[in-house]
């Protein structure tokens, strides 16, 4: 069966880059839908939907990000030759990383990874593990922890129901996720809320050793969902970084090749 694994409004016909956004647990693609009105024109933003959520609610999530990660690297691969980079928050920043070190083996590499909100992988998972808990303490801890489920949704039972095998396969998946110890060669710009409860700064600085590329580390006014509900700010920043890694990615490729004697 064949899998639409991103979320467009309108396709762009011939876009110079594209943003690649991987969303955090429990989330579908829709938490990017507003983004395109904030990026300039040629920069495509392509959300991912992972199974479970979405118009794949009927699909069985998957508490592996290992696995996830390798279908997602495929999707992308199959996009063609656009240069992209890729914005993973929260989970999606582990989800990130594994994503590209599959693309590079691919050879369809990222020009760049912004991971947010996320603590650096060899940090591991610093909270107690909640995914075994019973629905009613799970809503509570994650309430407590992130804040991230809507007040109008809570109170919607049937449809918190829906919602609840994702997060909960998600949350699994960053319980059992197991650092893989060689970096990427991708660039890496890693990016925190000040005030994020769950993920102090001073985790964030780590994701240098998950790369032997260029590393970037930026702090934003906010919590743990800093870029809501104003992403303009975040926007502008992953504009500007993105607009500076095609340029380096073009100097490159136009490069004089060294002549050995």
């Amino acid at each position: 069966m064949s899998v639409n694994w991103f979320l467009t409004r309108t396709r762009a016909s011939a876009p110079r880059a594209r943003l690649i956004c991987l969303p955090y647990a429990g989330a579908s693609a829709a938490v990017y839908r507003m983004w395109p009105d904030h990026m300039p024109t040629g920069i495509e933003i392509l959300p991912v939907q992972l199974a479970g959520r979405g118009w794949r609610l009927r699909e069985a999530p998957t508490a592996d990000l290992a696995r996830t990660a390798g279908e997602v690297a495929l999707a992308i691969a199959a996009l063609g030759d656009v240069p992209f980079a890729i914005f993973g928050h929260s989970m999606g920043s582990w989800l990130g990383l594994e994503v590209v070190r599959r693309l590079e083996v691919l050879g369809r590499a990222p020009v760049c990874l912004f991971a947010s909100g996320r603590q650096a992988p060899r940090a591991g998972c610093t909270q107690p593990p909640m995914s075994h808990l019973d629905d009613a303490a799970f809503v509570e801890e994650v309430q407590t922890r992130y804040g991230g489920i809507p007040p109008e949704l809570l109170k919607e039972r049937e449809m918190l129901a829906l919602l609840l095998p994702a997060l909960r396969a998600d949350i699994a998946a960053l319980e059992r996720y197991e650092r893989v110890p060689e970096p990427v060669a991708t660039p890496i710009h890693a990016m925190v809320g000040a005030t994020d409860p769950v993920v102090p700064a001073e985790l964030i600085s780590g994701w240098a050793e998950e790369t032997t590329g260029a590393f970037t580390m930026r702090t934003f006014r906010g919590g743990h969902f800093y870029f809501q509900p104003d992403a303009r700010p975040l926007l502008s920043v992953l504009t500007e970084t993105l607009e500076r890694e095609l340029a380096d990615v073009v100097r490159g490729a136009n490069a004089p090749e060294m002549e050995v004697a």
